[in-house]
Formats: C-alpha cells, structure tokens, sequence
C-alpha cells in the first residue's frame, strides 16, 4: 500500500490517541470498509456507541490516516492511506525515546527479559540479528 496523501507524509500527520489506534487497527485489517463494518469489528472485542465509531472514524480522516472513497453502495468506503508498519515505527520510536532514553538496546533488553517470549520467538530474533550482522551494520 503506498501513501496516498500527498499534503502530509506518514511522520507529519498528528498522531493517533489509543482509541483511534485501536479503530486504524480495525480499518487495516478490513480493508477497505464501510463504517458499519467497523462498527460491527469494534463491538466484538469494545462498547462504543456507534457515534463513538463514527466520530473517531472522522478524526482519523481528518488527520489523514484513511480516506473515503466512492462506493456502489450506498455511502463511502474507508481505506488507509498509510500503512500500518509505518505508523508502528514510528510509535516504536517514540516510546523508546520517552521510555528508553532513545536507546533500542534498553528495549530490545526489556523484551528479552520478559520471560513470557517463547523460545520459538528468540530463535526467530536470533535469526534476524545474525541476518543483519552479515549485511554489516547499515541503517
């Protein structure tokens, strides 16, 4: 999925608070999706009043995470304009900045203390360090 929005690129747009997080989670795995359609995902894990739904929706819009588009139906579609694993790192590096001084060993080392990840998880991690070990250390 590429951005869309040719106003603001992903790292400009104002960010998410966790209720319109949890809402763009529902927006990217849908798809493109009417409202009702994330209104009736947000009601099997949340209760929200469907105003709740439609008043965030309109705020994610607005902030220019999602876009509405025509539809043959009745109404508009959602679709995002930012993909998922740009807005996640940029919220991974925020927290590592408020959390860990900006500094990703102290996270990778909080994670990997946590005694709750599975050894098939720290094989795969293993993995991917070896990985970016042999391709030297780029950015």
């Amino acid at each position: 999925m590429t951005d869309r929005s040719p106003k603001k690129a992903a790292h400009s747009r104002p960010e998410l608070s966790d209720l319109e997080l949890e809402i763009m989670n529902v927006v990217w795995e849908l798809g493109a999706c009417t409202s009702a359609e994330v209104i009736d995902a947000v009601r099997k894990t949340r209760r929200l009043a469907d105003t709740t739904i439609r008043t965030v929706l309109s705020n994610i819009r607005k902030k220019g995470y999602i876009e509405q588009v025509p539809s043959m139906q009745r109404g508009y579609r959602f679709r995002p304009t930012v993909d998922r694993e740009k807005v996640a790192r940029r919220s991974l590096k925020k927290l590592i900045g408020n959390l860990f001084d900006g500094s990703a060993r102290g996270a990778i080392m909080q994670l990997i203390g946590d005694e709750s990840i599975a050894d098939s998880d720290l094989k795969e991690i293993r993995k991917l360090i070896d990985e970016r070990k042999s391709r030297g250390n780029r950015k």
